[in-house]
């Protein structure tokens, strides 16, 4: 078995990380977190990648138990946060942490997850989990500022085609733009809560998961604008 998170700590992960731990996680894919070099002890953790242009709120992805991680890319990437991690002891995984892209404002957040996964497609094709923060909803589709390189549904579809799944919309039979589970909070405003952070996995991993959780707003509104989304998968 192995336990996935992905949560987006909204800075200062070292200060808030024993309350995703709790969820004992095997892999952790963090948004907004400190460069672990920089400041921390990281001890509780066998492995870590991260990539950043701001030491203090850059993308992580740790393991545990044991399981080490590799950038396997080796070409620039084409979208500023998407990474590609070899992991050796569980699936790969294609880490996700959409951003704006004022000069190229077609690959702006789902355009940078789009992007990514036509340059990473034999990568997730070979049965890696896509996870994080893809800062979007089918429910934006419609209105973007400019035309993107690939909007939410167009992005679903490549996922799809890759034999990929939803976890969140495999386990609760919600639709695309209908989920009642919001994962980040605008402001920390309630009224202003959307689902924006997502794990994908092969279909066989996502009917053969055993657990999966979602954080609440009064669990998770002191550490984070977001709550983290964890999944057992079979190994």
């Amino acid at each position: 078995m192995t336990a996935l998170a992905t949560w987006n700590c909204n800075m200062a992960f070292r200060k808030k990380r024993d309350q995703i731990l709790r969820y004992d996680p095997d892999l952790l894919v963090i948004q907004e977190c400190e460069n672990p070099e920089t400041k921390g002890d990281w001890s509780e953790f066998s492995d870590w990648v991260w990539v950043g242009e701001n030491a203090n709120k850059g993308l992580g992805v740790f393991a545990r138990n044991g399981i080490t991680l590799e950038l396997t890319d080796d070409e620039k990437t084409e979208s500023r946060y998407v990474i590609p991690v070899k992991v050796d002891g569980a699936r790969d995984l294609l880490a996700v942490w959409a951003m704006n892209d004022e000069t190229n404002p077609r690959k702006r957040y789902i355009g940078q997850v789009y992007t990514a996964l036509e340059q990473y497609h034999e990568f997730v094709a070979s049965g890696a989990i896509v996870a994080g923060d893809f800062n979007w909803n089918v429910i934006w589709d419609e209105s973007p500022k400019s035309p993107l390189r690939g909007n939410f549904a167009e992005t679903v579809e490549l996922l799809n085609d890759l034999g990929l799944r939803s976890v969140y919309h495999h386990h609760t039979d919600a639709e695309f733009g209908d989920e009642e589970d919001p994962t980040f909070v605008m402001h920390k405003k309630r009224e202003k809560s959307y689902h924006i952070d997502y794990i994908f996995a092969p279909e066989g991993a996502v009917t053969g998961m055993r657990n999966y959780s979602i954080g609440t707003y009064d669990d998770w509104i002191d550490a984070s604008d977001h709550v983290p989304t964890v999944v057992e998968f079979e190994d």
